[in-house]
């Protein structure tokens, strides 16, 4: 009988302990929550920038603005303008240059939200799928026939998406895999494309 009790009490002990310890958890899961800055109705920028040198100069600059229309749904759109210049190498026979540029906007939705609250290690704060629009303005004579002048505008459709990763209570960094599904030989895009972008809030 005293063990029967016994064991009844280390029973009931053990029970209230977890009970315990699940209600500490789902108190701090919602004290997280809380927390966490509330992102509908918030403006943030991409200050895309790259730079590269060598046989082959590449220059761009892609500042888009970003909306939460919704927690989980992001509208953006921004203006894109590209310089390349190849020289003459062993691999590349030919030299030339050329300017490009056009408007872009984007649309992204999270799949998954705040995943470092349930992830044992953080990976990434949110997951998307993103679809993209670009109407470029591109040299004849680079893109589409040497023996062509004038220009053309390129109707690209970029759809993929990434990972994001918070970086303090609003700014984050993305990274993204996208496929031209357009892609044309003309294409100023090969796939995939992969993007890297800080988003900055304000």
């Amino acid at each position: 009988m005293k063990k029967s009790m016994l064991i009844l009490i280390l029973f009931s002990s053990l029970n209230g302990t977890l009970w315990a310890q699940e209600d500490m958890r789902a108190r701090e899961e919602r004290r997280i929550q809380e927390e966490m800055p509330q992102r509908k109705g918030k403006f943030f920028l991409v200050p895309e920038f790259w730079l590269s040198f060598g046989s082959s100069t590449y220059i761009e600059v892609a500042p888009m603005v970003g909306y939460h229309a919704l927690e989980r749904l992001i509208i953006g759109a921004g203006p894109r303008y590209t310089y390349q210049s190849v020289k003459v190498s062993p691999s590349n026979p030919f030299s030339y240059e050329t300017h490009t540029f056009g408007l872009k906007a984007f649309a992204r939705f999270a799949i998954i939200t705040n995943a470092e609250q349930f992830l044992p290690i953080n990976l990434f704060s949110d997951l998307f799928v993103h679809a993209e629009y670009e109407g470029m303005s591109l040299e004849r004579n680079i893109y589409y026939n040497p023996t062509d002048q004038g220009r053309f505008i390129y109707h690209g459709i970029l759809l993929g998406g990434g990972v994001n990763q918070r970086i303090g209570m609003y700014n984050s960094v993305s990274f993204m895999i996208l496929w031209d599904v357009n892609q044309a030989y003309f294409s100023p895009y090969s796939n995939p494309v992969f993007r890297v972008g800080f988003n900055a809030y304000f």
